[in-house]
């Protein structure tokens, strides 16, 4: 679906012992071993946003493998879970179970990181479940709802008579985590497409929604955009805002074991005000950082599970880009470069020059999401991938994977953390497009990839490391950047800050806390 597929009727046929091989072995007859794979490539393709119809349309019957859920498993484990929350999360877990007594309701989990929303999560989840209720936790909102992200998420592309809307009006309570990096038209549409799937003109169809998320962390991205457009552009300004159930979460227990004055200095009140404070005398680094953080580890052939818990993070992306390619020559091995093929993409509304940049400036175009023209690559680096290609199976936008092998047209890759920890994955180079702020479409075929020793802070947030260090040479510029990189760790002792004034620049918006 990310290449150019001229047939894809007969690329079915010519494969299609291998696209069944799986159901063959689970002992189905021959016929529905096909009719299975075909709509298990329907459902992979919906849930990267794609419907196969656009390339085929074969006579199938419409069945599906039958998901096993063990409902006894998951009242026990539900209650063994609950057994363990502290009162605030106890809390949550019988605000949910009444929203669903009564028939639908809008619930937002605040908390900061490491405050347990994902453990009250996945208690709720299991509890849900057990009651033999449709429940579905959403890893990408703009991929799962099919949102276009072209109009700002103003629409959803899911037909009202398609299987994704009759699964959509089937769901009983959806999980949707990090929700204030969501811009309110998100918020809005995916009301607007409960209320048209159900029939039911109730907030999102009468469903219950959960929302968790912490607003002192990033805000939804806007481009070229001031701090007027970003507060505005929040779910906190929708219309809808004033019908959710807040809910505090406020027993930090990623910072448990930490020491009190710590615990203290990440949430004093002066973290919570816009300004200018230095940076900590045992938490400064004076000298390179990339041999700071990564040094020791590369050295010592360290295990891709330890050099995964460290990186460097920094408000823009060209800083991270420079120092992945530092790190990255700091590993052992040969390196291998792969050139991208960048063309600029037929586009009605570009301006008729814009099919005239020479490809040496467009190669030197590195925007945010998009993989270098020049990608430098070696065995046992990290990488994080840049799409969602295969979100069923973990490989999403922001996955982190170790090179295992490069050939010259794949890239073998294993996933190194999560429930497919090990497991082998090929990555093909796609056809990648970018066109924010810029008079056309930039097309760039690549391997969607980049470096991952360094990324943004934005990228890094909702993830925890044992070590980070935080390049300051360029200014947090936005709302929750110092607050996201502050907390990506445990300890005190996880932090190193390079700043070349020795000071660090916070910015807050009060009126959006």
């Amino acid at each position: 679906m990310f290449g150019e597929i001229h047939n894809a009727e007969e690329l079915w046929y010519r494969f299609l012992d291998d696209f069944a091989e799986d159901f063959v072995y689970k002992h189905f007859p021959k016929e529905k071993a096909e009719a299975l794979a075909y709509n298990d490539l329907i459902v992979r393709m919906n849930a990267m946003g794609e419907k196969l119809e656009k390339w085929m349309s074969l006579g199938y019957e419409r069945i599906m493998p039958d998901d096993v859920i063990d409902f006894d498993y998951c009242t026990k484990e539900g209650d063994r879970m609950r057994s363990t929350l502290v009162a605030e999360q106890e809390e949550v877990v019988k605000a949910v179970l009444d929203a669903v007594k009564s028939g639908g309701g809008l619930i937002y989990v605040d908390g900061p990181g490491g405050s347990g929303k994902t453990y009250v999560y996945l208690c709720l989840i299991n509890i849900l479940q057990g009651m033999h209720l449709k429940v579905i936790p959403i890893a990408t909102v703009a991929s799962f709802f099919h949102l276009n992200i072209k109009d700002g998420c103003k629409t959803s592309t899911i037909h009202l008579q398609s299987a994704e809307a009759k699964q959509l009006a089937e769901l009983d309570v959806v999980f949707w985590d990090e929700a204030p990096m969501s811009p309110k038209s998100s918020l809005e549409t995916v009301d607007q497409l409960f209320r048209d799937v159900t029939k039911i003109d109730k907030p999102f169809g009468g469903k219950v929604i959960i929302l968790g998320g912490d607003f002192r962390q990033c805000l939804p991205v806007v481009d070229r955009k001031g701090r007027d457009e970003q507060i505005s552009n929040s779910i906190k300004m929708s219309h809808l805002w004033p019908l959710f159930q807040v809910h505090h979460l406020k027993t930090n227990m990623r910072a448990q074991n930490a020491d009190e004055e710590w615990k203290s200095w990440r949430w004093s009140e002066r973290r919570r005000r816009t300004g200018v404070m230095e940076v900590p005398e045992d938490l400064r680094c004076d000298g390179d950082l990339a041999e700071e953080i990564f040094g020791s580890l590369l050295r010592n052939g360290s295990d891709v599970s330890e050099i995964s818990k460290v990186a460097i993070l920094s408000p823009t992306n060209q800083q991270a880009l420079q120092m992945n390619q530092k790190v990255m020559e700091m590993i052992p091995g040969e390196m291998k470069t792969y050139y991208s093929v960048d063309e600029v993409g037929d586009n009605q509304n570009i301006h008729s020059d814009a099919a005239n940049f020479p490809t040496e400036f467009l190669n030197k175009m590195t925007p945010s999401g998009l993989p270098p023209h020049k990608l430098d690559l070696k065995v046992g680096a990290l990488v994080m991938l840049l799409r969602n290609l295969d979100v069923r199976n973990g490989l999403c936008n922001g996955t982190r994977l170790v090179i295992r092998e490069m050939g010259e047209r794949v890239l073998r890759c294993a996933f190194i953390s999560g429930p497919n920890e090990g497991g082998d994955v090929l990555i093909l180079r796609i056809k990648l497009s970018f066109d924010s702020g810029i008079p056309f479409v930039l097309q760039r075929r690549q391997f969607p990839v980049r470096p991952a020793f360094a990324m943004t802070v934005n990228k890094a947030q909702g993830q925890t490391f044992d070590r980070i260090g935080l390049l300051l040479d360029a200014s947090i510029f936005a709302h929750g950047q110092l607050y996201v990189a502050l907390t990506r760790t445990r300890t005190k002792d996880g932090i190193r800050i390079w700043a070349p004034e020795k000071v660090m620049h916070n910015i807050v918006y009060k009126n959006i806390l």
